[in-house]
């Protein structure tokens, strides 16, 4: 496939992207620092360029088959950074007549994920669930075959293989999961999409 990759110098985009080279995907990663993209192959193209820029997104990702997203501000404070974001990358999308779309958005948008979870989301993330609520609400379009995932806390370690799924919600005592198995779920989910115009909960 002809994937682009957005955030792919992130905790998620590295291995997305040496995970999508190993399995001989055509790579497009769209950054915004394209010498912080340390793979090397002659499947991966690097762009640099705007991500809230509607004409160089578009440029980007035209003639491709699928957009990976694992990119979003990390700060606490209150933005309209991921909602900006997603207008920007639906006007794209259309442009460039793509309609397949996997994006990493977060669990705290669960409503009935578990007291932790709701006292967080309603106290030191409240600005990034609100800033959630609303780059989805630009993702989930009719006319695009979108997959928003939400995974719980990310960390740093090797992949598990043993990825728990669940439609809507949060896979139950589900807490954590490794950045890079959400990074081969949406390898998965591109390449044999099973998710279409879901919102799926991932976790170890």
């Amino acid at each position: 496939m002809k994937l682009v990759i957005l955030g792919a110098t992130g905790g998620i985009g590295r291995p997305l992207v040496s995970g999508a080279l190993e399995q001989g995907h055509q790579v497009t990663a769209f950054v915004r620092s394209p010498e912080k993209v340390t793979q090397k192959s002659s499947r991966l193209s690097i762009i640099g360029g705007d991500l809230y820029n509607v004409q160089q997104m578009t440029a980007a990702i035209r003639n491709h088959d699928a957009v990976l997203s694992a990119f979003g501000p990390s700060t606490l404070s209150k933005t309209n950074g991921r909602r900006d974001f997603g207008r920007v990358l639906v006007q794209a999308l259309r442009a460039a007549d793509v309609r397949r779309v996997i994006y990493v958005s977060a669990a705290l948008l669960f409503t009935d994920a578990g007291f932790a979870v709701s006292l967080l989301s309603k106290t030191l993330f409240r600005n990034v669930v609100r800033d959630g609520i609303n780059v989805e609400a630009e993702l989930t379009q009719s006319d695009l075959a979108w997959t928003i995932l939400r995974p719980p806390r990310l960390l740093n370690r090797k992949p598990t293989g043993r990825i728990r799924v669940e439609t809507g919600c949060l896979p139950k005592g589900g807490f954590i999961i490794s950045r890079a198995d959400v990074a081969n779920f949406m390898l998965q989910e591109a390449t044999a999409p099973c998710y279409v115009q879901q919102v799926v909960g991932l976790s170890d």
